[in-house]
């Protein structure tokens, strides 16, 4: 019975602690969103500038920031999905572990202590990846905040074929931040799949 209770308190301490660090990852997405709001308030700006100073129509000025805004599209698009199947995997975790003790606690007694270690000091949970994520994802809005601030000071001195040169930068490729998302979102929807086959491994 005091195991039971030892491994009931070491399940809820470790869906805490993944519940609080989900918490950090969500808050840190919704600032994202504050950033891209205030983005698309220079843009407008922007887009009134150039039509007041060259006549540039609004579909034109739109279609030349059409890749900055596509990319970063995506990028919102892909964040709290990465979030959501994170928990999704340490869920997984946590019911597979419940569910191997609650049907024989007796045979898998002896693996309890290197369980325990691995339920609390999991150092392949894919944590440390999706925060390395969000903070890289974060960095280049910054920077593209940046640069946006820096085109509204000058606005009134710049040509549309400056205009275009810097929003063609802006879009700029495929960065490393876009390919390390695209690897942790498939990093994360293994972790589900591999939960009950993990955990099977260490009750054998």
């Amino acid at each position: 019975m005091q195991q039971q209770s030892s491994i009931q308190t070491i399940i809820e301490t470790y869906r805490t602690w993944v519940e609080a660090l989900v918490g950090h990852m969500t808050s840190a997405v919704s600032l994202l969103e504050n950033l891209c709001a205030e983005q698309d308030e220079m843009i407008e700006r922007l887009r009134e500038v150039f039509a007041r100073r060259h006549c540039l129509r609004h579909r034109d000025f739109d279609a030349i920031f059409s890749k900055v805004l596509a990319r970063r599209a995506r990028t919102r698009q892909s964040l709290p999905l990465v979030v959501a199947q994170y928990r999704a995997g340490r869920e997984a975790v946590v019911q597979e572990t419940r569910k191997l003790f609650e049907s024989d606690p007796a045979a898998l007694a002896a693996t309890w202590p290197s369980l325990k270690q691995r339920l609390l000091d999991e150092d392949s949970d894919g944590a440390a990846e999706v925060v390395a994520v969000l903070r890289g994802v974060h960095m280049e809005q910054e920077e593209l905040s940046a640069a946006l601030s820096a085109l509204l000071k000058r606005a009134e001195k710049l040509k549309v074929k400056d205009l275009k040169a810097i929003a063609d930068k802006l879009a700029g490729g495929t960065s490393r931040d876009t390919v390390e998302l695209g690897a942790v979102l498939a990093m994360c929807e293994s972790a589900a799949r591999d939960a009950r086959l993990k955990w099977q491994r260490l009750a054998g």
